[in-house]
């Protein structure tokens, strides 16, 4: 599965657990605190402004970064937040083609 779809499903996790419909700056301190609060891993405000897009440094985040936001979220780690959304697209992509039609009755 595409990092860049992954990555972006995990920010829109990450927005849904914090109560945020747009993310900005002023949120990441708040965003921080939150996964500290909640798991004991910290995440610098900077991290967090770079992962949502938010500054103009690209950078590939760190494993740590990705399962701290994965296990914020309610997985397990990056991988197993990964294979969800894997097993997610094919019970989709099942359904879809096993879904009647009015030619199919």
């Amino acid at each position: 599965m595409d990092h860049d779809f992954s990555q972006s499903a995990l920010r829109t996790q990450l927005l849904n657990a914090c109560g945020i419909e747009t993310p900005s700056i002023d949120n990441c301190r708040e965003i921080s605190i939150q996964i500290f609060n909640k798991d004991r891993n910290y995440l610098s405000e900077a991290t967090i402004q770079t992962f949502l897009g938010l500054t103009n440094i690209t950078s590939t985040p760190s494993p740590f970064v990705l399962d701290s936001l994965a296990l914020f979220t309610g997985h397990g780690s990056w991988d197993q937040f990964k294979r969800q959304l894997i097993e997610e697209e094919i019970l989709r992509t099942h359904t879809k083609s096993h879904l009647l039609t009015p030619q199919s009755i």
